[in-house]
């Protein structure tokens, strides 16, 4: 019966979802699926200025990271499995698309001072 109760205990450790870290974006994509219904996740992300924020490729296209505001404060793009790191150092809004992809959003909201 312990040994029962112990795999039952492991068993849910390794399948609990793990802990999504408010510095890590995943680009994804699925070539089954409509365009508008890829992008970024999550979705909208909160740092203090000065945060190094990876977005990581996870589809099958590349992807980039584009900033929506004149002039683009960042564009880079990545391959399958490829990293992009942006260092925001402003405060404020920045939303984003993937310059491939337009229907790809996020938004990156950066304060001054620690996060919630």
């Amino acid at each position: 019966m312990a040994r029962a109760i112990l795999a039952l205990l492991l068993f849910a450790a390794a399948c609990a979802p793990r802990p999504v870290r408010a510095d890590q974006v995943r680009m994804y994509d699925d070539p089954r699926r409509p365009e508008k219904e890829w992008g970024y996740e999550p979705r909208a992300i909160e740092v203090a200025k000065g945060t190094t924020v990876t977005f990581t490729n996870a589809g099958v296209a590349f992807h980039s990271v584009t900033s929506d505001s004149a002039p683009r404060a960042f564009d880079a793009g990545a391959n399958l499995g490829e990293k992009v790191t942006l260092t925001l150092e402003r405060p404020g809004t920045w939303a984003c698309h993937c310059g491939v992809h337009p229907d790809m959003k996020g938004v990156v909201h950066v304060r001054d001072g620690s996060c919630r």
